[in-house]
């Protein structure tokens, strides 16, 4: 199967891995849609380690989640690992920060949450190489496919439930107070999720705060509703957006711009395009295009030399601010001890996400860089 390629619309992600798994393939699946891209190393069958640029995946982010670490312990754990060039799971069981047991065991709900994300996807580009997959240690973990098959079809009739309690990522939740269990234990992912709820914060800025991936959250979230404890707030009247352009347009628009040395703009171009059309090949070279010049661009202002964003307005002044939830997470942390470069570590958000943000911030004033 060397050089295996397709789309998910031809050969769908679940026919595939049941087909790598009854085979007992060994070597590399990468699945792409838009600009994510997800990769699985297999050996006989087995998925042994994977890689995802989005950053919920990250073994970091998901240490974070399930309350193995800190945002601070996790960005000390990357200064050791820059010095040492040791992979970020032996670091931490080398300062006994976490035993090794749990660094595989979170390895191996990294590898299941890579590849199931990607059954949600309508949309998307495969290819298999069946060269020899990485060698492993005592930390990384084994999944076999077949587990994992089995897993996602769990999981499209769980997020049917899902969906219909909590239809949209943007709303607030409604607690009943006399439904939350005596005694909580405010360190829990629960406890977390009811008083983040209580202070007013959509699913998604819950999401971001507690470094969750989407199904665990609404796992939880759902839990929860069936005790009774949260209930979707109801939906205001907002007004809903834009007219669909047409993507060729938005092609020769952002191909223009980028000629232009206009990265900036040729990205927001881009992104729309691949928003519209997934699958289309030129859509994602561009967007990469922008994002991989916008990205030099910004490290070489940002990360060159240690700059540390501290807020430059009241926290009550930005509460009455419209933010997005990424911009609420990075601001709250805009705090004059973390740098760029440990933000950019620490937020379960996409380097290139975190120095746009920050750079808006400072233009905005919203921020100063020390």
């Amino acid at each position: 199967m060397r050089g295996l390629m397709g789309s998910f619309a031809v050969l769908p992600l679940g026919d595939l891995v049941e087909l790598l798994a009854r085979r007992r393939m060994s070597g590399t699946l990468t699945c792409e849609r838009g600009t994510i891209r997800k990769t699985l190393h297999l050996d006989q069958g087995d998925a042994v380690a994977a890689a995802s640029n989005d950053p919920r995946e990250f073994l970091g982010q998901l240490l974070i989640n399930f309350g193995h670490l800190t945002e601070d312990q996790l960005s000390k754990a990357f200064q050791t690992q820059e010095e040492t060039k040791v992979r970020l799971g032996k670091v931490l069981t080398m300062v006994g920060l976490v035993p090794v047991e749990t660094i595989r065991e979170v390895l191996a709900i990294k590898i299941r949450e890579t590849l199931l994300d990607a059954f949600l996807w309508d949309a998307g580009l495969f290819s298999f190489d069946d060269g020899p997959p990485p060698a492993v240690d005592e930390t990384d973990a084994r999944v076999p496919l077949a587990d994992i098959a089995r897993e996602a079809e769990f999981r499209a009739t769980a997020w049917g439930a899902f969906r219909a309690q909590f239809p949209a990522g943007g709303a607030t939740l409604e607690i009943d107070e006399a439904k939350v269990p005596p005694g909580q234990d405010p360190t829990t992912v629960d406890g977390r999720l009811v008083a983040l709820a209580r202070d007013g914060k959509t699913i998604d800025e819950i999401g971001l705060a507690l470094h969750a991936t989407d199904f665990h959250l609404y796992q939880r979230l759902y839990a929860l509703a069936r005790q009774g404890v949260v209930r979707a707030a109801p939906p205001s009247d907002a007004a809903v957006a834009a007219a669909d352009a047409v993507p060729a347009d938005l092609l020769e628009r952002a191909r223009g711009l980028l000629a232009d040395g206009r990265a900036d703009d040729a990205e927001l171009v881009a992104a729309r395009a691949v928003e519209l059309a997934p699958a289309s090949g030129a859509a994602r070279a561009l967007l990469a295009e922008a994002e991989r010049l916008l990205a030099d661009r910004l490290r070489g202002e940002l990360l060159a030399t240690t700059r540390t964003p501290r807020l430059r307005v009241p926290a009550a002044e930005l509460a009455r601010m419209r933010l997005s939830s990424a911009d609420k997470y990075l601001l709250s942390r805009c705090d004059g001890r973390r740098s760029v470069l440990d933000l950019s570590r620490i937020a379960p958000l996409r380097e290139l996400d975190v120095l746009k943000s920050i750079r808006r911030f400072a233009e905005s004033e919203l921020v100063e860089l020390c």
